[in-house]
This record gives structure tokens, sequence and C-alpha cells, in this order.
């Protein structure tokens, strides 16, 4: 499986997760550390943080092959 659809199918799988905890958890705060966190917004922190750590990734990895046909041959 190429880089392009395990990233296009990380992306879906973290926007079905995120509507899911939408419809699914309440929105009541919770209390971390000195603050009110709201659950809902809590939990759609942490997936688009992880959805970023996806994209951060494929983007180095499109650059690495990049640099790689670049590279002359010796």
């Amino acid at each position: 499986m190429t880089i392009n659809k395990k990233f296009v199918l990380a992306l879906i799988a973290y926007a079905v997760l995120g509507v899911l905890a939408w419809t699914t958890l309440s929105d009541e705060p919770i209390r971390v550390f000195n603050a009110n966190v709201r659950l809902r917004t809590g939990t759609l922190l942490i997936l688009g943080l992880f959805a970023l750590r996806a994209a951060l990734y494929f983007w180095r990895t499109r650059i690495e092959e990049e640099r790689e046909k670049a590279k002359p041959a010796e």
C-alpha cells in the first residue's frame, strides 16, 4: 500500500473518530490541573494532534522521496 493511500485512510479514520466523539460524548467540563476543559473539546484536540502528526510524517516521507529521486547517481 502506498503512503498516499495510508495517509488518506488515516485522515478518514480520524474524521470518523471525530464525528463519533462529537455525537457520543457529553460537553461537560472536566478539571485538568487548574483549568476546566470540555470533554468533547479535549478529545477533538487530541485527535487533531494525531492527525497533524500523520500529516507531518506524510510530508516528511514525500520530501525524502523527492530528494532520493533528485539525487545524482554515483
